[in-house]
């Protein structure tokens, strides 16, 4: 039997702007102390069993921080297993991997870098384990902030439309330090904003932005790898060009574009959407 989800004390109705107020000062305070326990790692440099330790701890900070604001545990953040969630976190994780190859398919074609060699086959594993396991952490915390806290706590007094802009302006935000501070660098973290609160909306839980997340992220990291130690390939890059951020813009927006294909094959959550805005 399903719990309901403990509620912030309030005595007036739940229309009334009275009501309101208090929901967004609820938000807004479990969001800052959730978002500055996710960004500790940017202040303070931390190994990384501790890094994992902190990002595994926000699972059970954030149902606390959830069911003490109103808006219930992790399972009402969007993390409930319902029929087919993990359908749609492997779904989520291959497309986004194969767009994310994809863009480093045609930078490498079209010489953004030069292959020199690739790693030993135990280095690589090892890299790949990390990968995995960090950037799901990495992928699924950001998502239960971002997305499940404030859809969860605006369901029903903001549109699906204005749940989904919110939730891009706040992945624009909060991640501005991640890129270049640029225009495109603020559009490419908009189309991945959009992507991830679009996958919410469909599916009605987080699984298939998490492994959307995921994907691109492990694709990431395998290309880069941790702390400037270079990914699986022996790279040489080549003098930046304009075009190189387009390449990696234009791959993006036909990701987003496929993505409402992607839909067809995805399993909306049976729970009586907790996430799910009128509108």
């Amino acid at each position: 039997m399903r719990a309901a989800p403990s509620q912030a004390p309030s005595s007036a109705p739940t229309t009334s702007p009275v009501f309101l107020a208090q929901r967004v000062l609820w938000l807004v305070a479990g969001f800052a102390v959730l978002d500055v326990y996710l960004n500790l790692p940017q202040f303070v440099q931390l190994p990384p069993v501790a890094w994992l330790a902190l990002y595994a701890g926000f699972f059970p900070l954030a149902h606390g921080v959830g069911r003490l604001t109103g808006a219930g545990g992790l399972g009402q953040l969007g993390l409930a297993r319902h029929r087919g969630w993990g359908r749609n976190l492997v779904l989520g994780f291959v497309f986004c991997a194969a767009f994310w190859a994809l863009k480093y398919v045609l930078l490498g074609a079209l010489g953004a870098f030069r292959i020199e060699g690739v790693r030993p086959a135990g280095e690589a594993a090892v890299l790949l384990a990390q990968a995995l396991l960090a950037m799901f952490l990495s992928s699924a915390t950001d998502d239960v902030l971002v997305r499940g806290y404030v859809f969860r706590q605006l369901s029903g007094h903001l549109s699906a439309g204005a749940l989904v802009t919110l939730t891009t302006v706040l992945y624009i935000v909060n991640h501005a330090w991640y890129v270049r501070p640029t225009l495109e660098g603020a559009l490419f973290l908009g189309l991945l904003g959009l992507m991830f609160s679009l996958a919410l909306v469909r599916t009605g839980s987080l699984w298939l932005g998490i492994g959307l997340h995921w994907g691109g992220n492990v694709l990431y990291r395998l290309h880069d790898g941790f702390d400037a130690q270079g990914g699986v390939l022996r790279r040489v890059e080549l003098a930046r060009a304009p075009w190189h951020e387009a390449v990696g813009l234009g791959v993006t927006m036909l990701a987003l574009a496929a993505l409402f294909l992607l839909f067809r094959f995805t399993v909306k959550s049976e729970r009586e959407g907790p996430l799910s805005a009128r509108g």
